[in-house]
């Protein structure tokens, strides 16, 4: 993600004269973005961690009653 994000400044700043806000504010939402996707994709490992409440009830719910 730092890759990208120095990428990201590369391209923003060539040809750029003068020095903008946006070249440190795109980069770090891409990254950010990135790093959010990839950790929701993990979900017992990381910063946000998904509890499945929903998927649980639903399944409990199908289940036959004897």
């Amino acid at each position: 993600m730092g890759l990208i994000a120095t990428a990201c400044n590369l391209i923003e700043g060539y040809g750029e004269h003068r020095r903008t806000a946006l070249l440190l504010i795109l980069p770090l939402i891409v990254s950010t973005s990135m790093f959010l996707i990839a950790d929701i994709d993990s979900p017992r490992m990381g910063t946000i961690r998904v509890q499945p409440h929903n998927l649980m009830s639903q399944c409990q719910s199908m289940k036959p009653a004897s």
